[in-house]
């Protein structure tokens, strides 16, 4: 189910003063004064894990500040497989592609419970035209969007199994504010890794045997980073 932007509650002044990754986000460095003009056009969308921001081929009529969880970016190949190009975690922005006039490019649905900040591309625009600073930061995100999901498929769809399931790990301990970080479901994993589930389960069922992660359920893992990248440092060796 795709969560009509539109439908999402109004932020009030005070909420976007105060947001956590406001520090992160499109609007850091803009003027609180030009700030408080606008964000009552930015609305707050809560979705839950499955349901979507927006779909490939819809038209592009925002762009979304992540606030909290994470959110999968997924392509389908011609035979219809899915490929999931990219993870976004707070203070990423999705749907950047419609600040240039474009549909979207991609299926961006919850793995998680997520929060975002839906911002209409008329608002960016006539910002980033006021606010040289505000276009900078557009222009560096995007270049970053770019970069990362070229890196993100070089790093993690090339190499033995077991080390495209590692680099996961690790990206995914790295990038949680907790001691324990969201494990997607095993399929989902082989979509952005392309391997086989059952590839996938087999590596995580060794990984637990050794002692590198640990399950605290089924959706949820500690890793000792330390020893992971280990791991792959002597593959790079």
């Amino acid at each position: 189910m795709t969560i009509p932007a539109s439908k999402g509650e109004i932020l009030t002044n005070e909420a976007c003063k105060t947001c956590s990754v406001r520090s992160v986000a499109l609007f850091k460095d803009l003027n609180p004064a030009v700030f408080e003009k606008f964000h009552a056009s930015i609305r707050d969308i809560q979705i839950g894990k499955g349901e979507s921001l927006y779909t490939i081929g819809q038209a592009g009529e925002r762009v979304f500040t992540i606030r909290e969880g994470i959110v999968k970016l997924v392509q389908y190949l011609p035979d219809g497989s899915q490929r999931i190009v990219r993870l976004l975690k707070q203070g990423d922005l999705a749907g950047i592609e419609a600040t240039s006039g474009s549909d979207y490019q991609h299926d961006a649905i919850a793995l998680t419970r997520s929060e975002s900040c839906a911002i209409p591309v008329s608002t960016v625009e006539f910002l980033a035209s006021e606010q040289p600073q505000l276009h900078k930061t557009l222009l560096t995100k995007w270049h970053d969007a770019l970069s990362t999901s070229d890196s993100w498929l070089t790093r993690l769809s090339t190499g033995p199994s077991r080390y495209r399931v590692i680099r996961l790990l690790i990206w995914l301990a790295e990038n949680t504010h907790e001691k324990a970080f969201y494990l997607p479901g095993r399929e989902d994993i082989g979509h952005m890794l392309a391997l086989t589930t059952e590839t996938v389960s087999r590596t995580i069922a060794d990984l637990r045997r050794d002692k590198y992660i640990e399950l605290v359920r089924s959706d949820y893992a500690r890793a000792d980073v330390k020893k992971l990248k280990a791991i792959v440092k002597d593959e790079a060796d």
